[in-house]
C-alpha cells in the first residue's frame, strides 16, 4: 500500500508481460480456426461494401472491421490474462455482430444510432432478425428456403447473459478472490478461445445465411469453404 503509483503500474506491466510470455510458449495457441472466422468476417464486410444499395449500408459495413479489431484485442488481453476486459469486449463483438444484420434492413434505426446515439437492445435485435416475418423476407430476397433461425437464439442469449454477468460485477466473476488471480492459466485460455470461436462461427454462418454470399467468400478465402459450406 505504500508503493508509489508509478511502481504499481510498472509491476503490473511486468506481470502481464510474464503472462504473455507464458502464452507465447504454448505449443499450440489454438487460434487457427478463430482467425479463419475473423478473416471471413473481414472479407464479408468487403463483399457487402461492393454490394451496398443504400446510403446507410456503408455504416453497416464498418461494423465488420470493428468486430475484427475487437476480437483480436480481446484475444490479446486474454493472452495476457487480463480476462475481464477480454470478456467484456467479446460481449461487444456479439452485440455488434447481431447489429450488423439488424441495421442492414433498418435505415432509420441506423441513422438514429449514428446521429443520435440511439441504444440498440440485444434482445430486441435478436428477436427481430429471428422473427418469422424477417426470415420469410430473407428467404424471398435470397430465393432460398430457410427453416432455421438466422442466429441460434438460446445459445446467443446464454453467451450474452454470461458475459453480461462479468460487466455487472456478479460475485461469481470476482477474480480477486482466486489464489492464482491475474496469472496466465492455460485452461482459462482454452475456454476463452473456444468461446470466441463459438461466437465468431455463429456470426459468419448468420451473415452467409442473410446475404447469400457464400460463393463470393469462398472465392476470396478458399479455406473457409471447409468450415462454412
Amino acid at each position: 500500500m505504500n508503493k508509489c503509483p508509478k511502481d504499481v503500474m510498472i509491476e503490473l506491466k511486468n506481470k502481464f508481460n510474464r503472462n504473455f510470455n507464458d502464452w507465447s510458449n504454448l505449443e499450440n495457441n489454438l487460434l487457427d480456426k478463430t482467425f479463419l472466422c475473423l478473416h471471413s468476417i473481414a472479407e464479408i464486410g468487403e463483399i457487402l461494401r461492393a454490394k451496398q444499395s443504400s446510403k446507410h449500408h456503408e455504416v453497416c459495413c464498418r461494423i465488420y472491421d470493428e468486430i475484427f479489431s475487437d476480437a483480436v484485442s480481446s484475444l490479446y488481453l486474454a493472452a495476457c490474462a487480463i480476462d475481464k476486459p477480454a470478456n467484456i469486449i467479446l460481449r461487444r463483438v456479439l452485440e455488434l455482430g447481431v447489429a450488423a444484420i439488424y441495421l442492414w434492413d433498418m435505415p432509420h434505426i441506423t441513422y438514429s444510432w449514428r446521429e443520435y446515439n440511439q441504444d440498440l437492445s440485444f434482445s430486441e435485435m435478436l428477436s427481430h432478425v429471428n422473427s418469422q416475418g424477417y426470415i420469410a423476407y430473407v428467404a424471398d430476397e435470397n430465393e432460398a428456403s430457410m427453416d432455421d433461425e438466422i442466429f441460434p437464439s438460446d445459445t446467443c442469449k446464454k453467451i450474452y447473459n454470461e458475459l453480461s454477468d462479468i460487466i455487472h460485477g456478479k460475485l461469481t466473476s470476482f477474480e480477486s478472490l482466486l489464489p492464482d488471480r491475474f496469472s496466465f492459466i492455460e485452461n482459462d485460455w482454452i475456454k476463452f478461445v473456444e468461446l470466441t470461436e463459438k461466437v465468431l462461427e455463429i456470426l459468419v454462418k448468420a451473415y452467409l445465411s442473410r446475404h447469400s454470399i457464400s460463393k463470393e467468400l469462398f472465392e476470396k478465402l478458399p479455406q473457409a469453404r471447409k468450415e462454412f459450406s
